[in-house]
């Protein structure tokens, strides 16, 4: 054999030599990324679980604490209106007040300039002259009570025997 027929057996070797030795690196290569891609795979699922459990662990959490500050806010909000609620029925209450007063002074003050200008009304005269007559026919009663009261005390008089006059003693009879 010549150098050219040594030449082509040694490089028709190497390159199937080389064809094998890529074959063999694709084919470790293609194990190598499987394991790889395997091994993030499980890593993946692995930190997706902590993941998912970390965040319903925050959303419990945080579901705790809004539900703590709504509970606040209803406390807080109830206070508030009981506490405005009593401000505001003591301000009704005072304004009622003053305003009734108010009422009460200008229906006063009104009814004066009314009696002013017109006089007194037919039923204040007539009230007045029913006391009037109330009060004479009292005095009347009281002036007949005190007559009678002064005849008895006269008829009592001058029916009792003189205070000189010696007195009969019960259960004893007078001699004659």
């Amino acid at each position: 054999m010549g150098p050219l027929t040594e030449a082509m057996t040694r490089l028709c070797g190497e390159i199937v030599a080389g064809r094998r030795a890529r074959l063999t690196f694709v084919s470790d290569l293609a194990q190598d990324v499987a394991a790889m891609q395997a091994d993030f795979r499980k890593e993946h699922d692995d930190m997706a679980r902590r993941s998912k459990a970390a965040r319903r662990g925050f959303v419990k959490g945080l579901e705790r604490e809004v539900a703590k500050m709504q509970a606040n806010f209803r406390k807080a909000h109830a206070a508030m209106a009981r506490k405005s609620g009593a401000e505001r029925r003591a301000g009704v209450a005072h304004l009622k007040m003053t305003v009734g007063g108010m009422r009460q002074e200008f229906a006063a003050d009104l009814m004066g300039a009314h009696r002013a200008w017109f006089g007194p009304s037919p039923a204040e005269r007539r009230a007045r002259a029913d006391a009037a007559r109330r009060a004479r026919e009292e005095g009347e009663r009281q002036a007949r009570e005190a007559a009678e009261r002064r005849a008895q005390e006269e008829a009592a008089r001058q029916s009792e025997p003189p205070a000189d006059a010696p007195k009969e003693e019960p259960g004893r009879k007078k001699k004659s």
